[in-house]
Parts: C-alpha cells; structure tokens; sequence
C-alpha cells in the first residue's frame, strides 16, 4: 500500500498552513502512522517547529529538486516525534525554485522522487509557501488531496480561487481526479463576529469540501514552534492539540471509505 500524499496549500500567507503540516503530520503519527513531511517553504517553518536545526542535517529538499541527491532516503531526517519524518529546507530553496521555472517538467521533480518511497509511509505531508509558484505547482501534481487553510478573518477567501484555478489546470493536464480539495477553517474566535460570520459562509459554499474540524485562536499553537515541538507534545490538552487530534481522525477516517 502506497502512502497518500496531502499538500498544504493556499497563496495567502498567515492562514496556519505551516501550522496545520506540523501539527496534523505529528497527530497522524500519534495514530501509529508513519509520516512523512516534506518542507517546501524556503522560511523552513516546519522545519524550524520541529525542532530541527541546521546542524541536524546535511541535506535538504533543495538537493532533491536540484538532482544534487537522487535517492530521497539520504534526506529524511528522524524527528522528536515518533514515526514522524522530516525532509528539512532552508532558504537557498529560492535558488531552485528559480531554476525549476525555467526547466521543462520543473513541476512534475518532487513527484518523480517521491516516487521510490511512496511504499515506506503511511502518509506525506507537503508544506508550501505562501504563493502560486513552481514549488506550490510540484506539491500540488504530487498530490491526491489539498488542505486549504482559510482563516476565518476578514480577506479569508482571498488566494483562494488563484489556489482553485492553478489545480483545475493541473488536473486538465494530468488527471481529472487528481487533488481532492478539503478546506480547513483555521484561526476562529467564537468570541468575534467575524469569524462566526467567515465560517458559516465557508460552510455554506464548500459544504462537501469543508472538516468538520475548525481549528481555533491558541496560545499555545503560537508557542510551540519556539520549543521546537508540535503542541500534541507541547500540550496535549490544549484546545489547538484536541483540534488537530480531532483532525488527524479525520484524515485517517476519510482513507478508510
């Protein structure tokens, strides 16, 4: 059995992308799930959340998609979560990423190396900056299904349908059932308004697509990264590390229909 591979996706920075791969890659990993995280931001948020730190590690993804490595086994470092992996970045990424528009197949590197190790994991998850660029382009062709993070905000749909379009394109060109899209509300403040507002219109437009699961305003979410940990180490009892749980049961409940 072959690992599903999920990217993290959505154009607009601040949403809880970064937040989301962490914490629900370290989640499905408490369901004794092998995992597998792929750090394609140059910032390397997941990587810097997990505790990873530059001397940790001899490689990067930007070796993968350079072709300076071959064998993606060479970068996958072990994490301070069990059965959970890392593939590190860091922000010479950029260099690649400028490289890869020019190149002919440049989206289609990641899907090619995941390839070998597809059968080694449980899940992938891919982390994506915050754009519609040649790296967001090789997380989403690698991909069966897309998060969207939406923070229930004001400007929350905004990057959405640019993320919508660029994965209605790549699904005319590989395959009409490629990327199965799930909308994930993040940041809700039942206290405000706004948020109220933002997720029953969510609600309401991607009735089929949307978690059950919202994500809301913590502490102790924003906290976490600076320990290096997930917050299902950090604190598991918080109301951001029952969200993920929550999530993670989700995840793993819509692969067994």
């Amino acid at each position: 059995m072959e690992a599903e591979v999920i990217a993290v996706a959505n154009p607009k920075g601040g949403c809880g992308k970064t937040t989301t791969s962490v914490n629900l890659s370290a989640c499905v990993a408490f369901q004794k799930k092998k995992v597998l995280l792929v750090d394609l931001d140059p910032q390397a948020g997941a990587t810097v959340g997990l505790g990873i730190k530059s001397g940790f590690f001899k490689f990067t993804v930007k070796d993968v998609l350079s072709g300076f490595i071959d064998d993606l086994r060479e970068v996958i470092c072990a994490t301070k979560v069990k059965n959970l992996y890392i593939i590190p970045s860091s922000s010479p990424l950029v260099e690649v990423e400028v490289k890869l528009r020019r190149q002919k197949g440049g989206g289609l590197v990641l899907k090619s190396k995941l390839g070998p190790v597809l059968s080694e994991f449980d899940y992938i998850f891919i982390d994506t900056p915050p754009s519609l660029g040649v790296l967001t382009l090789n997380a989403i062709t690698s991909a069966s299904r897309i998060i969207i993070p939406v923070q229930t905000q004001f400007y929350a749909l905004r990057g959405m349908s640019l993320l919508l379009n660029m994965v209605n394109i790549v699904r005319e060109k590989i395959g009409p059932d490629l990327c199965k899209v799930r909308v994930l509300a993040t940041m809700y403040d039942a206290r405000t308004r706004i948020s109220q507002i933002v997720l029953s219109e969510l609600r309401k437009n991607f009735q089929r697509e949307i978690f059950n699961t919202v994500i809301p305003v913590s502490t102790r979410l924003a906290e976490a990264p600076g320990f290096g940990l997930p917050v299902i180490s950090y604190d598991p009892h918080c109301s951001g590390a029952l969200a993920y749980k929550k999530l993670a049961m989700e995840i793993v409940k819509d692969e067994k229909r």
